[in-house]
């Protein structure tokens, strides 16, 4: 996208005010509709909002520009960071985030793209798996309390019932959405929906999170595009004879998403060939067993990516 510079806004979005930086000044706002109308009213006719994702604060923001007929980018905050930090940078505030946003969306660095919000359909459906993620931590949470608790009171006390009505709730609220997530995805993508159930080992909810997470897959270009947003791809630090750091996951992108295939990736060694031998072959090498499991979820993210690419259900049997 070519953008010029005198037409560019940076923007620093908070909660309750946002800042933004065009003309070579600062200037601050209201995060509200009638902050975003005085922007636009004081920014060039022509100009380009680039900003930060921010959770949902930057959303609103983004879409009503959209919708007014702006062209919006919006940037990975880790990129932008460390991007920041290549240059010097040492001071952190919401000026200067503002106006190093605007230089990193002219750099050649930043390969900006216009920004186009999701559907409703679509944005409900994000929002389903993040209450997810959230009843999963809650419930794991409420859990571990009353493991501690039991070790002191005993396990046949009353004092044990507050967090145990906690996790039921968190279970039924978490079917419930559940459900509601795949319907909503079978409308989204009837096709990749069906594709990707074929894989041995991947069930119907982390079905639904990977391609609410991923789009369906349609911004990917290749698997390694896929599995480095996952956040499985390998990471190695090496330097001269004196650093010789462990090969590590990224860790990047969702962690819910991540989280349950890991657990698909467990159920895979029992009906998935190529992801039982990949097992087997890596534990017999001496590898350990998680570095084993954390291969079978490569393996498993590459089959998805081949299977929608392909159009074809995949044909890998049980272990024999």
């Amino acid at each position: 996208m070519n953008i010029k510079k005198s037409a560019l806004v940076g923007i620093d979005v908070s909660y309750k005010t946002f800042n933004a930086h065009f003309s070579g000044m600062d200037f601050k706002y209201d995060n509200t509709r009638k902050g975003w109308q005085r922007l636009v009213k004081e920014a060039p006719s022509d100009s380009v909002y680039a900003m930060e994702a921010t959770g949902y604060y930057h959303y609103r923001l983004a879409s009503w520009l959209h919708s007014k007929g702006f062209k919006v980018i919006v940037f990975n905050p880790y990129f932008v960071k460390h991007w920041c930090q290549s240059l010097g940078s040492k001071s952190k505030t919401d000026k200067i985030d503002a106006r190093q946003i605007s230089l990193y969306a002219l750099s050649k660095e930043s390969r900006a793209k216009e920004w186009k919000p999701l559907s409703p359909l679509h944005s409900r459906a994000r929002v389903i798996v993040s209450l997810l993620n959230g009843l999963s931590g809650l419930g794991k949470s409420a859990g571990n309390i009353n493991h501690s608790i039991s070790l002191v009171v005993g396990k046949t006390s009353d004092m044990l019932d507050t967090m145990s009505s906690v996790s039921c709730v968190c279970k039924e609220q978490e079917s419930k959405l559940e459900k509601e997530l795949v319907d909503i995805v079978k409308k989204l993508f009837p096709q990749q929906f069906k594709l990707l159930l074929s894989i041995p080992g991947l069930g119907a909810k982390t079905v639904c999170v990977f391609l609410v997470c991923c789009k369906g897959f349609e911004e990917f270009s290749s698997y390694r595009q896929l599995v480095s947003y996952i956040g499985l791809a390998p990471t190695v630090k090496e330097s001269g004879t004196s650093v010789k750091g462990r090969s590590r996951i990224s860790k990047t992108g969702n962690n819910y998403l991540r989280s349950l295939l890991f657990m698909c990736a467990l159920t895979a060694l029992s009906r998935c060939s190529p992801c039982k031998d990949l097992y087997d072959r890596l534990t017999c090498r001496g590898k350990p067993k998680k570095l084993a499991i954390i291969a079978v979820m490569h393996r498993l993210a590459k089959i998805a990516f081949g299977v929608v690419q392909s159009g074809e259900p995949c044909r890998g049997g049980k272990p024999t």
